[in-house]
């Protein structure tokens, strides 16, 4: 945890700190100038930037897969590449991601909702439209809702975009 970083469910909140465990439900809360680094089940990272909320709505512990559900923020989620392949889903009020990838970076930058795809392959849909993001191409939410087609992402973007969860390309 670099900064403030909490857990919160139901009415309460707890600050985290090193090793804290993390649950399904929790919703996990960055302050501005503030970022999370998580281990989740099998070894997967998730990384949250400043002013970030997500909830770990499922980690695969009930029924293979994890789902994230996002509500603001920047967030990366990586698993090592001899992982077994669970499914992911993150979900927000307007998009579905679903990655068959392992690592891979979403939040706004540029002006809009956007979604970068480092190693695997993510299907975004929205606007009951969908578009696959093969590993070093990303997308971005017009502003119809809709995902704009996959494309690669300038060096200089994919830094800045790393850059907000602490990472570098």
């Amino acid at each position: 945890v670099i900064g403030n970083a909490r857990a919160e469910r139901r009415e309460a909140s707890r600050q985290l700190a090193a090793s804290a465990p993390l649950d399904e439900g929790d919703t996990l809360v960055t302050d501005a100038g503030s970022r999370l680094l998580a281990r989740l089940q099998g070894e997967a990272e998730l990384r949250l930037g400043p002013q970030t909320r997500l909830r770990l709505e499922a980690l695969g512990r009930s029924a293979p897969g994890t789902v994230l559900r996002h509500a603001a923020g920047t967030f990366w989620f990586a698993r090592p590449s001899g992982a077994p392949r669970a499914p992911v889903a993150v979900v927000s009020s307007s998009l579905l991601i679903a990655v068959r990838g392992t690592a891979f970076w979403g939040g706004p930058i540029d002006g809009a909702f956007s979604i970068f795809v480092a190693h695997g392959l993510a299907a975004v849909t929205a606007g009951n439209e969908t578009v696959e993001i093969p590993g070093g191409m990303g997308t971005s939410i017009g502003p119809d809702g809709r995902p704009r087609p996959a494309a690669p992402w300038p060096w200089e973007r994919r830094v800045r975009a790393l850059a907000t969860v602490g990472l570098t390309p």
